[in-house]
């Protein structure tokens, strides 16, 4: 009998082992085939700089979970966020809330421009039940409302990771350090600035922590750390979006906006900010360019006169970067044309104190030079000077202010409360990334969008940081390109079953399809050709099975043994 209980214990831990394997094969292996050849890493790594377009829809078709996309972010948070100072707060219940998500998005729903989609927000502004802090050390207060903006984030799904670094107050425009946490440094290199005040989001974007980001601009705080971190982000007409639970330094300047990786994404996030109210992202027009009329305005463009604008300060490879983008907008169909508006800086100097007939003042003249010389919008380079190295000098003051910065970020879009937009265009040897700026009339948002639409998605200029690398590997394939694959999969298995196709390839999702054929079950969506636990109970059948022959295998023996005994004259005692 012991014999008998030890050969089941050691069939029980022999069939544990594959069951052990295919739970750790299932759940954990990056190797499982989600389908054709494409594996689970291939999707995970695929993440790595993906849009939020491809994201969405790939949430939707059920080829990742809102839980593992949080997780993936948060692995990447984990591992390079705290080096470079990011956060001020992680939120605790970012992988609860993406359940959530993924619970919706099984029976079918969510709908959101950003449902399942994780995303970080500045720490001025507020999110219910974490601390609101504007860069200062923590004091135990937690915000009891959400800012309109946050609200209308989770109107739409997303999922907030945590609450980004920020110049203590907004008061640093040339670095982000906060008495917080400290200095969050440039995406691309921890001896330079990352720009302010909105540095903390424009990195975590930039390293890919986060699909996208919340930040606030006076008078340069989302432009200047997007362009220094190869990011997009827009100012837009002033009171666009509510500022309503956004800590304020200018009631008169401040605007709530996005840091994105594209500006598709931009887009979007207005869209969502907005509350709905416009169709930013639906009427993009990648054609915009042709045949519009740009200004460069060559006071913010070229040397000028014998301040920090003269060609003593202006940088060489800042200058040849925006000649370089200028030839690529004529390529795209503009006619670009060189305007001089010498009052420019008097002007906008003048409504410093907000006086609303000096701003009147300035805006008749921006728009008089627009329209007399019949201009699209103008366009100049983000800032003219070498981006600035981070760090202490010797008396242990700020290393940034000891160099000449001068930027073009504050003397336009503030004062005058118009759309203006800043674009990648190339990359500096200090490793910083270079700009350029898009500025129109008031509530063009939707053009000025447009234009830089149209330039972006002909031309390319972001560079991805090298100190974050995939922690799945390089991407084989992009995650657009996989969704286009797996929309044929599905497409073809649907023919093959021979029942009607969805009315386009686009609107095919796993749910359609397994409605359709009933070929398809919930763990196909992720991968799995079967159920787990039949998996697991085929085994168990298998093992137990393999133990009634043993036993009776071993009754017979003891049968054949006994009768030999009986043959031979032996009888039991």
């Amino acid at each position: 009998m012991k014999k008998i209980l030890s050969f089941f214990l050691f069939l029980c831990c022999f069939v544990s082992l594959p069951i052990y394997a295919l739970e750790s094969d299932i759940n954990d292996s990056n190797d499982t085939v989600i389908f054709g050849e494409i594996t689970a890493n291939d999707v995970f790594a695929s993440i790595y700089e993906a849009d939020i377009k491809s994201l969405r829809e790939a949430l939707q078709l059920g080829l990742i979970t809102s839980s593992k996309l949080t997780e993936i972010y948060l692995e990447r948070i984990e591992e390079f966020g705290g080096a470079k100072k990011c956060f001020i707060t992680l939120c605790d219940n970012a992988l609860e809330e993406a359940g959530k998500r993924d619970e919706v998005l099984q029976n079918g729903e969510g709908d959101g421009l950003l449902f399942g989609i994780p995303v970080v927000v500045k720490d001025n502004i507020e999110y219910e039940g974490y601390p609101t802090t504007n860069g200062y050390k923590k004091d135990g207060t937690v915000s009891d409302t959400n800012a309109k903006i946050v609200q209308y984030l989770l109107e739409e799904g997303a999922v907030i990771l945590g609450k980004t670094n920020m110049s203590t107050a907004a008061q640093e425009a040339r670095i982000t350090i906060s008495k917080a946490v400290g200095e969050t440094t440039n995406a691309y290199s921890f001896e330079m600035a990352s720009g302010g005040s909105s540095g903390g989001t424009a990195v975590s974007v930039s390293l890919n922590l986060a699909a996208a980001g919340l930040g606030t601009d006076t008078n340069s705080s989302l432009r200047y750390p997007a362009v220094l971190n190869g990011c997009v982000s827009m100012r837009s007409t002033f009171a666009l979006v509510s500022t309503d639970g956004c800590i304020q330094l200018n009631s008169k300047r401040d605007v709530a906006g996005a840091i994105t990786r594209t500006v598709y994404d931009q887009a979007l996030m207005l869209d969502v900010i907005t509350g709905g109210q416009y169709s930013f992202t639906e009427n993009l027009n990648v054609d915009a360019l042709k045949g519009v009329r740009l200004g460069i305005i060559k006071e913010l463009s070229y040397a000028y006169g014998s301040s920090t604008r003269s060609s003593k300060y202006i940088d060489s490879e800042i200058q040849d970067a925006f000649a370089n983008a200028v030839a690529e907008l004529r390529a795209c169909g503009a006619e670009v044309i060189e305007v001089s508006f010498p009052r420019i800086f008097s002007l906008s100097s003048a409504c410093s104190k907000n006086s609303a007939s000096a701003i009147d003042k300035y805006y008749s003249a921006y728009e008089k030079v627009l329209v007399d010389n019949n201009l699209s919008a103008f366009i100049f380079p983000s800032y003219i000077t070498a981006p600035l190295y981070t760090g202490v000098n010797e008396n242990g003051g700020l290393l940034v202010y000891d160099q000449t910065s001068t930027t073009n970020f504050s003397i336009v879009s503030p004062p005058l409360g118009i759309p203006e937009i800043a674009v990648p265009i190339g990359f500096h040897s200090r490793k910083s990334g270079i700009g350029i700026e898009f500025a129109g009339l008031r509530s063009e948002d939707q053009h000025i969008l447009d234009l830089a639409y149209s330039y972006a998605m002909r031309y390319d200029h972001r560079t991805v940081p090298e100190y974050a690398e995939n922690l799945y590997g390089d991407a084989d394939i992009s995650l657009s390109e996989i969704i286009k694959e797996y929309k044929a999969y599905l497409w073809l298995s649907t023919s093959e079953a021979g029942t009607d196709a969805p009315e386009s390839a686009d609107s095919a999702t796993i749910s359609d399809i397994a409605e359709s054929t009933g070929n398809f079950s919930e763990n196909d969506a992720d991968g799995k050709p079967f159920s787990k636990l039949l998996i697991v109970a085929i085994i168990l059948l298998i093992a137990i099975l393999f133990f009634i022959i043993f036993l009776k295998l071993r009754n017979d023996a003891i049968r054949r043994r006994r009768r030999r005994m009986r043959r031979n004259g032996y009888r039991r005692r």
